[in-house]
Formats: structure tokens, C-alpha cells, sequence
């Protein structure tokens, strides 16, 4: 039985260029540290301990702290000149990204279907962003934070995305089963969760190379959680 439905956000309950985004967050991010590093090695760093946070988790750590281990150390800077630049960056900067952000109005129906109807909701992208940022991003999909009773981020989770463990926390964290959550995305490698026994919603058309419990569009979900067919 489903107890929690989870959302991904890019290209499921947002429209967004990844690309075009990512150009625009480097460009209004890297100058605040400019004094510190030029903003082509800054902007170049940050990707790879990005990469480094993905794909090498430690033990224990949540994804913000083996992230600044790993840009702390190769940039020579510490955390507490570093933390609060990105701080104030997240807080008063980042919101302007909004602009690059279109809402999708079948997602804000769905989510606030699926709570009437007594689901637990939670976010979970890529959790490469603190907790601030992605809540700022919920409310870009025309939500707010209290939607949801976990939204996935750099400084509450110790794992990204493909990693199974990230899946698990996430359960963990809403303390229901693997088994009992939808993971409704169009990212093919959200798939790996269905090794832990959750259900995915596909969004989009289904290929010999994805196998999921559900496809189709937001509106088939919603038509799903009407019908009680999940």
C-alpha cells in the first residue's frame, strides 16, 4: 500500500533548461568570491566537488560536509570564509534564478490532491543544494515548503542520486517502507529504486529501456490517485 508519493522536480513538477540554468547560477555565484578565486577556477572547482559529493560519499557525513572537505582542500580556503559567502548568496542571489523556472500547473494539483487524500509528499532531487535553495525551488514549482514532509537537500541527507542509499534515507526519514512509496519522475535513474521494492511513476512514454510501474503524464497520476489504483 502507498503511504508516501515523492516528486522529483526538474522536468516533472517544474519546466526548466538545465544547461541554461546552471550558465546562470554559476554566473551570479562565482564574482562573490571573487576576491578569494578567479570565477573560471571557482565555478570549475564547485563542479567537481559536486561530482566528488555525488560520487564518493563518506560515512556518516551529510552531502555538505564532504563537500566542503573536498572544496576546502583544494582551494586552500576554509569553511568558515567559504560557508557564509554561499549563505548570503542562497538567501538574497539565488531567487532571481526564478525567472528560468516554469511552474507546472498539473504538478501543483497533483501534490495538493495527493495530501487531501491523505499521502505523505516529499521532494527528492538531487541533493546537491542546501536546504534553503531547494525549498526556495519548491516554491518555484508554485508550492511551498509545507507541502512536504521531506525535501531532499546537501545538509539533510548523506548520499545523492544514483546511490541506493539515497532512496533508503529518504524512507527512513519519512519512516515508512521503501515499499510503501511512488517515486513519480522522467529521470531514468531514479529507476534503481524499485531494487529497494518502491514503485515508480514515469513520466513520459515508456521504452524498452525503462521499467516502471507507472508511466504517463501528471494528469495520469492524478488520475491514478483518484481512482485509488496505486
Amino acid at each position: 500500500m502507498i503511504q508516501a508519493i515523492l516528486f522529483d522536480l526538474e522536468k516533472t513538477l517544474t519546466n526548466v533548461d538545465y544547461a541554461k540554468f546552471m550558465q546562470n547560477f554559476l554566473g551570479i555565484l562565482a564574482p562573490r568570491f571573487a576576491h578569494l578565486l578567479s570565477p573560471d577556477k571557482f565555478s570549475k572547482q564547485l563542479l567537481k566537488s559536486i561530482e566528488v559529493t555525488q560520487k564518493e560519499p563518506k560515512p556518516g557525513q551529510t552531502n555538505m560536509q564532504t563537500f566542503y572537505d573536498d572544496f576546502c582542500k583544494v582551494t586552500g580556503q576554509s569553511i568558515l570564509t567559504l560557508k557564509p559567502l554561499f549563505d548570503e548568496f542562497y538567501a538574497s542571489d539565488f531567487p532571481a534564478l526564478r525567472c528560468l523556472v516554469q511552474v507546472n500547473p498539473l504538478g501543483v494539483k497533483v501534490v495538493e490532491y495527493a495530501i487531501q487524500q491523505g499521502f505523505l509528499t516529499g521532494v527528492v532531487s538531487n541533493p546537491i543544494m542546501p536546504l534553503t535553495a531547494m525549498q526556495e525551488q519548491a516554491r518555484w514549482a508554485g508550492l511551498v515548503p509545507e507541502h512536504f514532509k521531506i525535501i531532499a537537500a546537501m545538509d539533510n541527507l548523506h548520499y545523492c542520486k544514483p546511490h541506493i542509499e539515497f532512496y533508503r534515507e529518504i524512507a527512513e526519514n519519512l519512516r515508512v517502507k521503501p515499499e510503501s512509496c511512488l517515486l513519480v519522475s522522467e529521470n531514468p535513474e531514479d529507476l534503481i529504486c524499485r531494487e529497494l521494492g518502491m514503485k515508480v511513476f514515469f513520466v513520459g512514454a515508456l521504452s524498452s529501456e525503462v521499467q516502471s510501474d507507472y508511466f504517463g503524464q501528471l494528469d495520469d497520476l492524478l488520475r491514478n490517485i483518484s481512482l485509488g489504483s496505486l
